[in-house]
Order: C-alpha cells, then sequence, then structure tokens
C-alpha cells in the first residue's frame, strides 16, 4: 500500500483545488493507496476527497512534526509526502514507485514544475561546498540521476526507511531545512535520492508560508536552520573549522537582523543538542555522490 500524507494548515482551498490529482495519480498506479492528510492546527477542513482520512493535530507545529505524525497513522509500507499545493500527473506516482526498488535507495523525487525554481524544476539538488558552507544549487536533466535530497513538497520512499532515519528531525521545526537534513542523513548511511524527470507534478511555491508568516519570521527561520544544518552535520574537521569562520563572518559583517537573530537562534539550539554522531560516508564523499560539481 502507498500512503500520501499531507500536511495542511488552513489549506481548504489548496485541497480541494490539488487533492483529486493526487487521488487520481494513486489510483492509476494500480497499488492500494491511502490519503492521510494531517491538519496541523488550523482546523475548517470540511469534506475530503473520496479515499482520504483527516489526523487533526491540537497545534499548530510547523511542517516536520505534521509529517511524522502522519507517518505514524500511515498504514503502507510506502510514503508518498505531498504538501497540499502539489497536483501530480496520472503517472507520477506510479513511474516514482517503479524506480524505488533495490538496496541503498531512500527515496524518489520527480520533476517539480514550479515558480520558486529558476530552472523550471525544484526536483533536482546539488551541494556545492562553497565560502565556507553547503549551497544547494538546482540541477537540470532528462534522466534519472542522484540528488542531494528529496524536496519536502513530493517524494516517494519506504516508510520503514523514513521511520528508521528517525523522520524529520523537529529541531527544525516549524520550516526550512529538515528535507535537507533528511537527505543528508540517509546519504550518510549510504542510502540515495534519485530525481526521476519522468514522473512530473506541479507546486504552486510556498503558498502556506507566504499566507501564514511574515517574510522577516520566514527569513529568520531559513538562517537559523541553515546554521542548524552545518553545525549538527559537518564531520570533516577542515569543513567544520571553515563553517565556523563563515558564521563568524555572518556576525561581524552581516547587519541583516533576521539573518543574525537567526545564527543566535541556532547556537542556542545546537547547545542543546550538540553535534550528530552517527557513523558513515564522509561530508566530501556524500557531495560527490550526491550530485554535486
Amino acid at each position: 500500500m502507498i500512503s500520501a500524507v499531507i500536511p495542511t494548515f488552513r489549506g481548504r482551498a489548496r485541497l480541494e483545488r490539488n487533492l483529486p490529482s493526487v487521488t487520481d495519480s494513486l489510483a492509476a498506479s494500480g497499488e492500494a493507496w491511502e490519503v492521510v492528510v494531517v491538519d496541523d492546527g488550523g482546523g475548517g477542513l470540511g469534506p475530503l476527497a473520496a479515499g482520504a482520512r483527516l489526523l487533526a493535530l491540537e497545534r499548530n507545529r510547523g511542517y516536520g512534526p505534521a509529517v511524522n505524525a502522519g507517518v505514524r497513522a500511515a498504514r503502507g509500507e510506502h510514503l508518498l509526502v505531498l504538501n497540499d499545493d502539489v497536483r501530480l500527473d496520472r503517472r507520477t506516482v506510479a513511474a516514482l514507485r517503479d524506480r524505488l526498488s533495490g538496496a541503498g535507495l531512500f527515496a524518489v523525487v520527480p520533476a517539480i514544475r514550479s515558480p520558486l525554481a529558476a530552472c523550471g524544476d525544484e526536483g533536482g539538488k546539488a551541494g556545492m561546498w562553497q565560502a565556507g558552507e553547503i549551497e544547494l544549487r538546482e540541477i537540470t536533466a532528462q534522466t534519472t540521476h542522484p540528488t542531494l535530497y528529496p524536496i519536502g513538497c513530493c517524494f516517494l520512499c519506504r516508510r520503514q526507511d523514513f521511520l528508521d532515519l528517525g523522520g524529520y528531525d523537529e529541531l527544525f521545526a516549524p520550516f526550512f531545512w529538515e528535507d535537507v537534513d533528511l537527505g543528508y542523513r540517509a546519504w550518510r548511511r549510504g542510502l540515495a535520492t534519485l530525481h526521476v524527470p519522468d514522473a512530473v507534478c506541479d507546486h504552486e511555491g510556498s503558498a502556506t508560508l507566504a499566507e501564514a508568516h511574515t517574510l522577516e519570521a520566514r527569513e529568520r527561520a531559513f538562517s537559523r536552520n541553515r546554521v542548524l544544518f552545518h553545525l549538527r552535520n559537518l564531520r570533516d574537521p577542515s569543513l567544520r573549522a571553515q563553517n565556523m569562520g563563515a558564521w563568524a563572518a555572518h556576525a561581524l559583517f552581516d547587519r541583516r537582523e533576521a539573518l543574525l537573530r537567526g545564527l543566535s537562534e541556532a547556537i542556542d539550539a545546537f547547545a542543546r543538542s550538540g553535534p550528530r554522531s552517527d557513523p558513515g560516508l564522509a561530508d566530501g564523499e556524500i557531495l560527490a555522490r550526491a550530485g554535486g560539481r
């Protein structure tokens, strides 16, 4: 069974626009399926499309915790994680399911057509080491290839693999970089994520965030979690030293309030959590395998 898990916050109109395409693509896959819509404390959803069930959370905690709750409630052996502003082509689920086979694979990501993507496709990502940090870049391709992480708006994986990795790290709540962190942890264990351009979906583009959070709040969260990701995940002593130098330079010379507040919040969070210690691939090998150039 494939379980589609869709977190939403006051997303009734988005679900009405997009959920029919999800159920249609699931049905066309030929597999048993279910849809779990996770109401992240917003309420007011009303009746859902046929085949969908509602998991209502008492309060809004953000994307990662909402997905994790939906995964725990899901019954399928495969997970299709989706934003509520994503429309699927009819063949998308089947095309992703066909590619999710064999050992050493964590997740598969479709071509994600989006106004947020400079190249038109959010699905392919490379991690480039530059100026003391991992810079995320889009990759264009016509054939299936490795990508750094499964972007949270649409990917397919095995439910048990998601659970074995601990799901999304809720330290990144309410949003941003939790999907980069998940993919990086999977690569650390030698589990690849693939970008599959033959599978296609359309993404309206961060609709929930723009409606529910100010630009300053979004910029601060992005800054916080970008710093926190590096502090928790980098292992190579040389890369860690370069990264510390980069954050020190930001603190000294970058006067943007959102960035500085995010940096301070990241340091506080890291003081509580500490670095990760999972064994596995070195940072350089992860970046090389995951499409870095």
